[in-house]
């Protein structure tokens, strides 16, 4: 199935006539969205859960409202979307008076992070893509620096290149050095040997 997306999304073509470059992007595309994106969104919720308490302790984020409502996280000083969270832009559009501000999940909590075409997804699951759950390691202080710094190479270098369906730059160094920088993010996320030791296995089997 996932074969089937990555076609459609960029070019029309059977594996039978592919090119070497297409093969990689392909198999890259795999990796990203069916191995690392799983790791990643498993990886993010309990960081996200214990932050999502901390605010309804000082903040009282489940139950804000206008005007008083969070606008700033004060660590990073980033701004708060709302208008993906309580279908506030569908309904008030830039009527942000009108917005609810409650958040009642770890999930609308992520998506007052990310900007608001990035963050159409209803769980940590699929419909949370590369470029969301990437997002989130990188505008959040509460995720270490090394997984931040790898979170933020492999949106650059694999993620976005990827978006981009310019099949002419996957060649063989930039195959392996895609593969090398998600390697080393699965391996910066401490998780467990065997959860980490079945995510890079699954990675290699996807080469």
């Amino acid at each position: 199935m996932m074969k089937t997306i990555i076609f459609k999304s960029c070019f029309t073509a059977t594996p039978a006539v592919l090119d070497d470059n297409q093969k990689r992007y392909l198999l890259v595309g795999i990796c990203l969205h069916s191995v690392l994106s799983q790791a990643l969104r498993e990886y993010v919720v309990p960081i996200l859960t214990a932050l999502y308490e901390e605010l309804i302790l000082r903040q009282k984020i489940d139950s804000q409202t206008y005007p008083a409502h969070l606008k700033q996280y004060q660590p990073t000083k980033a701004y708060l979307y709302y208008e993906a969270v309580n279908n506030n832009k569908a309904v008030y559009d830039y009527q942000y008076a009108k917005y609810d501000y409650k958040i009642k999940s770890v999930v609308d909590l992520s998506k007052l992070f990310l900007q608001p075409h990035m963050a159409h997804y209803t769980g940590f699951d699929d419909t949370c893509d590369s470029s969301a759950v990437l997002g989130l390691i990188i505008n959040i202080d509460k995720f270490p620096a090394v997984v931040q710094t790898d979170a933020q190479d492999v949106r650059d270098k694999v993620r976005n290149q990827w978006a981009h369906c310019d099949f002419t730059k996957w060649d063989a160094v930039k195959y392996s050095d895609s593969f090398q920088l998600m390697t080393n993010l699965v391996k910066n996320l401490s998780m467990s040997s065997s959860d980490e030791g079945q995510t890079l296995l699954e990675m290699e089997n996807g080469k």
